[in-house]
């Protein structure tokens, strides 16, 4: 079977779109995102303009800060602390790739976990370990809806241990009973772990590196690789021969994609509601 993310994500859509119409008339003002852009990356930029666009679908203000290439951690540190004062703006969130002479993780640490919108910062990675769940990284929690909206259980195997991905959604399957498996690319026998495995969640960054070898026709594969080959989007899985064979698979474009681009509002929302009950 296919596991298509755009049914999920209009679903989570229209939900959001009505919770923001609710706050928007209980608080006066509507839930506010403001990304940092460092530098000038295409693929952060156009990620940045998805994010506006989405927003003003679900009746969102986002707001984008763009900052020159040479902007000391200095420089930003002081954007990020003004933004955290501001009781009008509800989530902040700094665009992944940064300029190599800052640190992504000391950056979303300086952000209030209330306003961590990418759930990235110590704080919010914790309160997942803690089974306190807050606001979650968006493309684990994209992970848990599509599990969770077809029923899928079993054995987990995760290929990815960054804190974005595979250490974030290990903690939140966990959370929710699932026996989970996290390699990497220091695993040895890697296949013995694949194949072996009910579910295959697979974030390497590295276009068609699974085949059909790696898996069996009961698998489940969630795709989570983003790869450009030729000036199209492609996932870590050769689709084509896998998806012929395993039992469940996510399509790369059109599978996580669009529910993790959707969930980021959700976790405003969530900080939205959180900071406006903490005024009254």
């Amino acid at each position: 079977m296919l596991l298509e993310g755009k049914g999920i994500a209009d679903r989570i859509m229209l939900e959001l779109s009505s919770a923001a119409r609710d706050m928007e008339e209980k608080s006066g003002s509507r839930p506010r995102l403001d990304l940092i852009l460092v530098g000038d990356d295409q693929g952060a930029r156009i990620y940045s303009q998805a994010k506006m666009k989405r927003g003003k679908k679900i009746g969102c203000d986002v707001t984008l800060t763009e900052l020159p290439e040479d902007s000391s951690m200095k420089e930003v540190s002081s954007i990020i602390g003004e933004k955290s004062l501001d009781p009008d703006i509800h989530g902040i969130m700094i665009e992944n790739p940064v300029p190599k002479n800052l640190s992504i993780s000391e950056l979303a640490d300086l952000i209030p976990y209330y306003k961590d919108v990418d759930g990235t910062g110590s704080m919010n990675q914790g309160l997942i370990v803690s089974k306190k769940e807050f606001l979650v990284p968006a493309t684990p929690a994209a992970v848990v809806e599509i599990l969770t909206t077809f029923g899928i259980n079993g054995t987990v195997t995760i290929v990815n241990r960054s804190p974005v991905v595979g250490r974030p959604l290990a903690g939140m399957l966990l959370n929710r009973d699932y026996t989970v498996t996290v390699c990497h690319s220091k695993t040895p026998d890697l296949k013995k772990y694949t194949i072996s495995s009910d579910i295959i969640v697979t974030a390497v960054g590295h276009a068609s590196y699974f085949d059909a070898s790696y898996f069996s026709p009961e698998s489940t594969v969630i795709d989570v690789g983003i790869n450009y080959v030729d000036d199209k989007v492609v996932g870590d899985v050769k689709f084509d021969d896998v998806s012929k064979q395993v039992k469940n698979i996510t399509p790369v474009p059109g599978g996580v994609g669009p529910i993790t681009a959707t969930l980021i509002f959700r976790n405003l929302i969530t900080s939205f509601r959180y900071q406006f009950s903490k005024r009254q």
